[in-house]
């Protein structure tokens, strides 16, 4: 994504969706605690988010901060090798 304003904007659409995504993990973990569905069903939630979660990171976000590094978050506690290794997660 060459354009800097489309790239910004995709960006924090991406991880908009990502922190709520992650926090549907948190209910399905939460549910299976409280016995609305399987401990196995929640696995395979959370396996399958990650894998999608992963793959749209190497597939859109890694190719738009290789262009766009300044749109790359900070981190006042983390190293760069930390953040490049944290990928989408917040």
């Amino acid at each position: 994504m060459q354009n800097r304003e489309v790239a910004e904007n995709v960006i924090e659409t991406l991880f908009d969706v990502a922190e709520k995504l992650y926090a549907s993990v948190d209910m399905t973990d939460a549910c299976s605690q409280e016995g609305k569905i399987s401990q196995e069903e929640a696995d395979a939630y959370r396996t399958t988010l990650m894998s999608l979660l992963e793959e749209m990171e190497h597939a859109i976000v890694s190719p738009i901060f290789g262009i766009h590094p300044d749109l790359r978050p900070t981190c006042c506690c983390c190293t760069e090798s930390e953040q490049d290794e944290a990928g989408l997660q917040p």
